[in-house]
């Protein structure tokens, strides 16, 4: 039986990662800002290749990891036999969803298509991933009460919205929106927890990060 000490020490080991990655993130928009002018298509431009290349490196580095990721998840697999049917179901949810809100959308351009890009396809593959998968495996192979876990996964997830503080300042910088920063960071909090918590429910019961990803996208598309 873990001790309370050992789960932090794992627990630390998580925060460590988590420190590395969204820093890998802000260097990797910062450089690639740099190379354009400073406005709101580039601003999302970069920061979808930043997740965009995290992402694939996160893949390419954990894919064989018996401990990060033992199921060596492929997202090509999405619709293998297992939860085939929720699969399909909540992706026509997903897609039917999408083309509503989009009926009623009054401007179409290109930064809007990057936003969606960003918000319902590449954001959701990645933190599930991140989070749901990777960390989650990590955990799990060393603590073995699934609360301690969920509960983990839950408040990291909801505190690792701080490290989007960059983004947000710099769309507040660019459109000159009234508000302060730290009132859109924990809108943002508050989001993370209800739906890392959704989440983590469903990892639980359903032990599927694909579904995961689509209710994710599905609660970007309605609440952001």
């Amino acid at each position: 039986m873990k001790s309370r000490a050992n789960y932090k020490e794992y627990i630390i080991d998580v925060i460590l990662i988590l420190f590395v990655v969204q820093l890998a993130r802000i260097i990797t928009k910062y450089i690639l800002l740099k190379q354009l002018n400073f406005n709101l298509l580039n601003l999302i431009i970069t920061t979808a290749i930043s997740f965009a290349l995290l992402s694939i490196l996160l893949i390419l580095i954990l894919k064989n990891n018996e401990i990060f990721n033992p199921t060596n998840l492929k997202i090509v697999n999405m619709f293998n036999n297992k939860n085939k049917q929720i699969r399909i179901l909540l992706g026509i949810i997903v897609i039917l969803t999408f083309m509503i809100t989009q009926y009623f959308e009054d401007t179409y351009n290109i930064y809007n298509f990057g936003r969606l890009i960003l918000l319902i396809i590449i954001i959701p593959i990645f933190e599930e991933l991140l989070f749901r998968e990777y960390l989650w495996n990590y955990l799990s192979n060393h603590i073995k009460n699934v609360m301690v876990v969920f509960i983990s996964i839950t408040m990291l997830y909801t505190f690792y919205q701080i490290g989007y503080i960059d983004i947000i300042s710099q769309y507040i910088s660019i459109t000159n929106k009234s508000g302060y920063t730290i009132d859109i960071v924990t809108s943002s909090m508050i989001k993370a927890f209800v739906l890392g918590s959704i989440l983590g429910v469903v990892k639980i019961r359903l032990k599927d990060t694909y579904i995961c990803m689509l209710l994710h996208a599905l609660f970007s598309i309605l609440f952001y």
